[in-house]
């Protein structure tokens, strides 16, 4: 009887935490997808306008890329 009583506590020990994750998860899901939304006024499709300080930032990444893939600033 003993071994009957400490089963179905441990089933419902594990069915609890089951409960329990679903709903972190459904929590962490949910807040994730409120937190994607667009701002107001802007759409999805809508492409962002490149500025000049975008244009530097993508040349200083491919001279970086280049130099620590070729050695020359990777080994300085």
């Amino acid at each position: 009887m003993a071994r009957l009583l400490f089963i179905l506590i441990a089933v419902a020990a594990c069915v609890a935490l089951v409960v329990i994750l679903h709903a972190l998860w459904t929590a962490i899901t949910q807040a994730g997808r409120d937190r994607l939304s667009p701002a107001s006024g802007i759409t999805k499709g809508q492409v962002m306008a490149s500025s000049g300080i975008q244009k530097a930032a993508y040349i200083a990444l491919i001279v970086v890329l280049f130099g620590a893939a070729s050695g020359w600033l990777g080994g300085l």
